[in-house]
C-alpha cells in the first residue's frame, strides 16, 4: 500500500468548500477553554463540511495563533458566529427549525448508538466546558441528550475527541447511509 500524496488526495479549495451542501449540523461550544480544542472542532467540522459552529461565553474567536495551530486553517472555511450566552445560541437555533442536542451524561439520555436521525431535518449539538460540561440551563433548553458510552475508569472524554465522533456519527446517519 502506498500513501497518496495531498494531490491524489483531490481535496476541495476553500472556495469549493464554502459552495458545497454542508452536513445540517450545527456544533455548539458552551464554554470551552482550550484554544487547541476549538481548532481541533474546526477541523473536525470542516472535515464533515458541518455547517456552521456558534462559539458562546468564553470561548475563543478566530483569528488565534492556539486555534490555528490545530484548525490548520478550518477556520477560515467553516462559518462561525460568537454568541455571548450559549442560552442565546439554542434559542436562534431553535427558533430556526434546529433540533438541539446537549452532548452529555443525563438522566434519560439516548446512548449514541440508539440515536436516530431524520434525513431532511437540521440539527445542532452543544459540547460543553473542559471541566463543567454543558450548563444545567442549556440543557434543560435543549430538545434532547446524546450520550458517549464509556467503559473504563474516567467519566468523559476530552471535548475535541467527543465532538469529532458526534460528527461522524452525525455523517453516516444523514450522508453516507
Amino acid at each position: 500500500m502506498k500513501k497518496l500524496s495531498i494531490l491524489e488526495m483531490n481535496r476541495i479549495s476553500a472556495e469549493e468548500f464554502r459552495q458545497a451542501d454542508k452536513l445540517p449540523l450545527v456544533v455548539v461550544l458552551d464554554e470551552v477553554r482550550s484554544l487547541h480544542n476549538v481548532g481541533s472542532v474546526f477541523r473536525s467540522s470542516d472535515a464533515f463540511r458541518v455547517e456552521g459552529i456558534c462559539l458562546c461565553g468564553i470561548t475563543a474567536t478566530p483569528p488565534q495563533p492556539e486555534i490555528h495551530k490545530t484548525a490548520l486553517g478550518a477556520e477560515d472555511t467553516v462559518d462561525w458566529t460568537y454568541y455571548k450566552d450559549t442560552r442565546e445560541a439554542v434559542r436562534h437555533l431553535q427558533e430556526n427549525g434546529y433540533t438541539v442536542l446537549a452532548i452529555e451524561q443525563c438522566e434519560g439520555s439516548t446512548l449514541l448508538q440508539n440515536m436516530e436521525l431524520e434525513k431532511g431535518r437540521k440539527y445542532a449539538v452543544v459540547f460543553g466546558n473542559e471541566v463543567k460540561g454543558v450548563k444545567q440551563e442549556v440543557v434543560d433548553m435543549c430538545d434532547g441528550c446524546i450520550e458517549i458510552p464509556q467503559f473504563g475508569t474516567k467519566h468523559s472524554l476530552n471535548v475535541s475527541v467527543t465532538a469529532g465522533i458526534i460528527v461522524w456519527e452525525f455523517a453516516k446517519k444523514l450522508l453516507i447511509r
